[in-house]
């Protein structure tokens, strides 16, 4: 029963993308970062396919984060989504990208997005690990392949630990900043995170910033301090703003208040042989049946929702999934590539914001430099997606995507 489910759930997949290029979606499956109706209906159909409602499944803002969604319900890399591989060749139509070029095709990471890949770990050992990299143009993080020359920030992401994992782990790994010194006080580093809060209900809630969501999320924030004052861990303190209690009323906590433990070190990477700045983020994974069920496996779009219906295997692929038993932190983080909308998305033009961004200081002060923006998703099987437009900007220039710093 499984394996005719699976095919018939893959011929499907293929169909409804085929579908969405013969009614002219080419451009918004080529873009990276615009919003677009028709890629959503494609990831509706691929969430009944899993199981999903269409009321349930993930709408999203723009291109990128619709494809990584898919993504993560697939098992499949963002590129093979796109690419020669991918569903819409295997319906006899021309692929949109590869990943070398190869055929008269636009490089995925030169006309699409970049990302990184990674099955779950044990520890977030790095030289296990594939990053996304990033350099600083005009004032912005700007995603380029790993190992371009001028790179100067690396983004790891992982779900720890192997198994069943219930952290996300994220490593922000900065050569630029190999000063240990600061002034008391100084912004050493912004992260934004974003979290959600589980409410008594069992439904969630996005944790903003203090100019709301998505326009601001949850804010990780680490300051020069002296050692002995509260809170304060070889000079340096860590706090996280947001509205966790009362939404759209922002406080500042403390992170393991949360179940957030930041790290900073100074040591050598793979990226570079020179002690620099590395920050390491673990946080609560959030994942529920009620919000995310095709997490634990759920028979083909109609299923009644109850404890015969998990199946622990993703019907699409016949992966077997990563979570047997439910997360549930007060906060914590959603398999979902978030931001996602509040109902239906709102129409062009319109600004939306990188869930994973970071900015760090420099050697000697100064202010903070862009260093990573960037959109996350976890795989049903718990392999962790990252991928950021090579491009933020609409063909008229427009920027759609930003951080809140």
């Amino acid at each position: 029963m499984r394996d005719s489910v699976r095919s018939s759930a893959i011929t499907r997949f293929a169909g409804v993308i085929t579908a969405a290029w013969l009614c002219g979606m080419a451009s918004a499956w080529a873009g990276t970062s615009g919003s677009d109706t028709g890629l959503q209906q494609v990831l509706n159909d691929v969430c009944g396919d899993v199981g999903i409602s269409t009321t349930s499944c993930p709408h999203m803002p723009t291109a990128t984060q619709a494809i990584l969604q898919m993504s993560g319900l697939t098992n499949a890399a963002p590129d093979f989504v796109r690419g020669p591989q991918g569903p819409v060749v295997a319906n006899g139509f021309a692929a949109l990208c590869s990943v070398s070029g190869s055929g008269g095709l636009n490089v995925c990471s030169q006309k699409n997005a970049i990302n990184a890949v990674n099955p779950s770990a044990a520890s977030p050992d790095l030289s296990n690990l594939t990053p996304l990299a990033f350099t600083t143009v005009k004032g912005q993080a700007v995603p380029v392949p790993f190992g371009t020359k001028g790179a100067d920030s690396f983004f790891y992401a992982v779900a720890t630990p192997d198994g069943e994992p219930n952290t996300l782990t994220v490593v922000f790994d900065y050569p630029s900043l190999t000063s240990s010194s600061f002034t008391k006080g100084q912004v050493v580093a912004n992260v934004s995170l974003p979290l959600q809060v589980l409410n008594n209900d069992g439904t969630e809630r996005p944790i903003c910033g203090a100019t709301g969501c998505p326009a601001s999320l949850a804010t990780l924030q680490i300051t020069a301090c002296s050692n002995g004052s509260a809170g304060c861990v070889n000079g340096l303190l860590a706090k996280v703003s947001g509205d966790f209690t009362t939404a759209g009323t922002p406080e500042t906590r403390d992170p393991g208040s949360l179940g957030i433990q930041p790290t900073v070190s100074f040591n050598p990477s793979p990226n570079s042989s020179r002690s620099h700045f590395i920050l390491e983020v673990q946080v609560p994974l959030l994942i529920t049946l009620r919000n995310d069920p095709a997490y634990f496996g759920l028979t083909p779009s109609g299923a009644v929702v109850n404890s015969g219906s998990f199946t622990f295997v993703n019907q699409l692929t016949g992966l077997p999934t990563a979570f047997t038993a439910e997360l549930k932190p007060t906060f914590g983080i959603t398999p979902q590539a978030a931001p996602t909308c509040n109902g239906t998305c709102p129409s062009f033009p319109f600004i939306s914001t990188f869930p994973f961004c970071a900015s760090f200081a420099g050697n000697g002060g100064g202010p903070l430099s862009p260093a990573v923006a960037t959109f996350v998703t976890l795989g049903t099987d718990a392999t962790t997606y990252v991928s950021s437009p090579v491009t933020t900007a609409n063909p008229m220039n427009v920027p759609i995507l930003q951080c809140p710093f």
